[in-house]
């Protein structure tokens, strides 16, 4: 063989045998690396923190009821039926959507007499099958009050409009997502800022994250008695003010980090 073909034939295998060894070195490192993370599969650091959003409330609700009592179904149903639309038409005339308004109850309930079978007091013990002698019928309709200048307006004409049974209006927050975004925003920050630290000061070296999980503490409707805050309808211009209140959004991350 000729000796430059030789002296070629061996630096190629030179060559050769430094890349295969390299390959064999870098494969068993990455083979040590996940059988590392097999027998460790914790390697990641976790972080938890809170963020914080105080929002004011923008809408307000209540509900009302209109209750009618009779002999015959259909004409309670009636009736009934035309007694409410007589207060729809009185809180829509108050600038509430259609969207705004929303049927939450209606029920048509039997009305029982035990005693029509007892004569005398004599055996007090003596039971009557119930007998049907007439029906209630309920119709419960909830509100959203989006402009808080009507509040007192529109409590005070229910009764006359027709309603005979108002309930306490709540206050709360229609859209809350935005401010819960805002929450998690300053909670996410709060970690980063906590990771950066720590890899700052320590040999740590994070890598991506592998998993974020949330949690929130998201607040119930403010209520207000009404007797407190708004009078009957003759008494709307002097009504006291409203006071909505704020409301705490708290969202609660955890994130965990890979530690490279």
């Amino acid at each position: 063989m000729d000796k430059n073909i030789q002296n070629l034939f061996f630096k190629f295998l030179l060559v050769f045998i430094v890349v295969l060894s390299f390959g064999v070195l870098s494969w068993g490192y990455y083979n040590y690396r996940q059988a590392q993370n097999i027998v460790n599969p914790e390697r990641i650091i976790t972080f938890t923190e809170e963020g914080k959003v105080i929002a004011k409330p923008d809408i307000a609700k209540t509900s009302f009821s209109v209750i009618t009592q009779g002999i015959e179904a259909t004409a309670v149903q009636a009736e009934n039926n035309q007694k409410m639309q007589k207060v729809i038409d009185f809180v829509k005339k108050q600038g509430i959507e259609e969207k705004d308004i929303r049927t939450i109850d209606y029920s048509l309930n039997p009305q029982y007499d035990y005693n029509w079978c007892k004569t005398s007091s004599v055996k007090p013990y003596t039971s009557c099958p119930p007998k049907i002698i007439g029906y209630e019928l309920t119709q419960s309709v909830e509100v959203k009050i989006r402009d808080f200048n009507k509040i007192n307006i529109i409590i005070g004409g229910l009764s006359d409009a027709g309603a005979n049974q108002i309930s306490n209006i709540s206050f709360s927050i229609d859209e809350p997502e935005d401010y819960k975004n805002q929450a998690r925003i300053e909670a996410l920050k709060k970690i980063e800022k906590r990771a950066q630290l720590l890899s700052k000061e320590t040999s740590l070296k994070l890598g991506k994250i592998v998993s974020v999980s949330e949690s929130g503490i998201f607040p119930s409707p403010i209520y207000r008695d009404l007797k407190a805050t708004v009078g009957s309808a003759e008494e709307v211009p002097s009504a006291a003010p409203i006071e909505t209140g704020t409301q705490e959004i708290t969202v609660t991350l955890t994130v965990s980090y890979e530690i490279k």
